[in-house]
């Protein structure tokens, strides 16, 4: 099993020395993941840093990490961004989660006519949704945070570069060409007005089907995500 990773503001320069854990990630690092003096781990900071080190002490909810090598990740090429009407709470956080884990590069709320929350409701959710972003990276092992951003209108994102949008009556979506950089853009549970989905259509974006039945927002912000991704890496498209 690979080592585990833990979250810190600020990777070491160089290697050698040692660097004490935040209180929160030492508690997690002491009662769940049961690590001890001698152990391995990954210190990340969501920015490309890493520092490969072992526990030199742990105790009395503290743990201090003694760094033998210290990487710096280059920033990946601009990928996928998913752009999602805002949901409830719990299933924002997991679209969230989900496409740190199938690799998005940006997340962008968006507020629609059918949006479940408003747009002062998701903007006191910004600093959370990043927070889930942040600690997602430690479960898939990866350099560098995805992007969560300001949340913005839907007339403000359909005036921007046009993408794709999950829709029933599109084409399948590992049918379409396309290459990266792409925007998926999923809309809210009640689907979007028809004023809405003719902005979309003025601004040239292309409906994309995600599969033979009918997936919740959440599960289509994801899985359009990891078709995208994935087909490009198969193809070699960029």
């Amino acid at each position: 099993m690979s080592e585990p990773w833990l979250l810190v503001d600020l990777v070491p320069a160089e290697d050698g020395g040692e660097v004490a854990l935040p209180t929160a990630e030492a508690r997690h690092a002491l009662s769940v993941l049961r690590l001890g003096p001698g152990d391995p781990l990954v210190l990340a900071d969501g920015r490309g840093g890493l520092a490969r080190g072992r526990v030199a002490s742990a105790g009395r909810g503290a743990l201090s990490v003694a760094v033998e090598r210290v990487e710096r990740v280059p920033r990946p090429a601009p990928s996928v961004t998913v752009a999602l009407a805002v949901l409830h709470t719990k299933a924002m956080d997991w679209a969230v989660q989900k496409c740190v884990e199938v690799g998005a590069e940006r997340f962008v709320p968006v507020v629609a006519a059918r949006s479940q929350l408003g747009a002062g409701a998701a903007a006191g959710r910004l600093g959370h949704w990043r927070r889930v972003a942040l600690q997602a990276i430690k479960q898939c092992r990866r350099p560098w945070a995805m992007e969560v951003a300001e949340p913005v209108s839907l007339d403000a994102l359909a005036s921007g570069p046009p993408g794709f949008l999950a829709d029933a009556a599109g084409a399948p979506v590992l049918a379409v060409p396309h290459s990266l950089p792409a925007t998926l853009l999923v809309g809210p549970e009640g689907g979007l007005t028809p004023t809405e989905a003719g902005l979309l259509d003025r601004a040239g974006w292309t409906p994309v089907r995600l599969g033979p039945n009918v997936l919740r927002a959440e599960t289509a912000a994801v899985v359009g995500a990891a078709c995208l991704l994935a087909s490009t890496e198969v193809t070699g498209a960029v």
